[in-house]
């Protein structure tokens, strides 16, 4: 009985000790648990919008995962940063040293050189492919006949687009120069405007305006086909007289999407009249089809019309 005993106490001694080999593969730790590793990362704040010369980088650091900015020290080309942050006056690539206590960390980044936005242009001009034409002169034609003191003594049998209401045909021509025979640049929108009952008889003084035609010439040539033109005028009330200035913009379309030119004009202009056909499409044939004289260009001279005026001026249609 004691023999038996004894077996079996040697036999579980011996399993015990398989057991431990096989857990540990034969061996035993040595020493303490081993630290864990501490880890120190520096680098661009995901704040940071730097990008270009004069723009602010943001810097951040952290060690093991936990935000440590505030107790590092940066230094940008060996110069100490304000802080975490650094205001780029140069472009190039820049390395980065941080620092805490025994830590240290490195990265680079670049600040870009920026390029400068190209002015926006202004003055009175022609826009067309990001280039501008400079314009000097303006002048609002009227189809009229006028006598020698710049009356008006016959107007065209001319309706807006109903066919019934009377209207007032206006060429206006802006070019470069002081000679349209001569202009190499040229930007002509033919209108409608409703005949008034009253002295408000230029473009800038109607309630409605219909573009019937017009056209576009830069250098000499025709840039495109227009099939579309529209104005739009940024003033209202009084702009007759010596010094008196008007203010328009205008955008004539083509087929193709770069068809595209605007007319910006604001300043003064010149009056006249005479008489032609209106336009029936927006090309450029008729843009320099009046005949203009130093006698033409002047202010003329429209006092208020009734109706029994108007139907005079009519009678002596042109």
């Amino acid at each position: 009985m004691k023999i038996n005993k004894l077996l079996f106490f040697l036999l579980a001694v011996f399993s015990l000790n398989s057991c431990v080999e096989y857990v540990d593969n034969g061996t035993e730790p040595d020493g303490p648990e081993k630290p864990e590793e501490q880890v120190f990362v520096a680098k661009l704040s995901e704040e940071s919008e730097g990008e270009f010369v004069g723009d602010e980088f943001i810097f951040e650091a952290t060690l093991n995962g936990v935000d440590v900015t505030s107790a590092t020290t940066f230094k940008v080309n060996g110069v100490a940063a304000k802080g975490n942050v650094f205001k780029a006056i140069k472009e190039g690539e820049n390395a980065v040293l941080a620092t805490m206590d025994d830590f240290t960390s490195t990265f680079r980044f670049t600040v870009k050189e920026k390029e400068e936005e190209p002015e926006e242009p202004t003055g009175n001009r022609i826009d067309f492919k990001g280039n501008s034409t400079p314009l000097t002169t303006t002048y609002f034609f009227l189809n009229a006949q006028t006598d020698a003191d710049g009356n008006i003594t016959g107007l065209p049998d001319i309706q807006m687009s109903d066919g019934v209401t009377d209207a007032l045909n206006w060429q206006l021509i802006n070019f470069d120069g002081t000679d349209l025979d001569t202009a190499k640049n040229v930007y002509m929108v033919e209108i409608l405007m409703p005949l008034p009952s009253d002295n408000s008889i230029y473009p800038f003084q109607a309630k409605q305006i219909e573009v019937i035609g017009g056209g576009v010439v830069l250098n000499g040539a025709a840039p495109f086909t227009v099939t579309n033109m529209d104005i739009n005028f940024a003033q209202t009330g009084n702009t007759t007289g010596a010094n008196a200035n008007t203010n328009y913009t205008s955008t004539a379309t083509g087929a193709n999407s770069g068809d595209l030119a605007e007319l910006f004009w604001d300043g003064k202009y010149s009056v006249g009249a005479d008489v032609w056909k209106p336009m029936k499409s927006k090309g450029v044939d008729s843009i320099k089809r009046i005949n203009i004289s130093k006698d033409q260009i002047k202010n003329l001279k429209i006092k208020r019309l009734n109706n029994e005026q108007i139907k005079k001026l009519k009678n002596n249609n042109l």
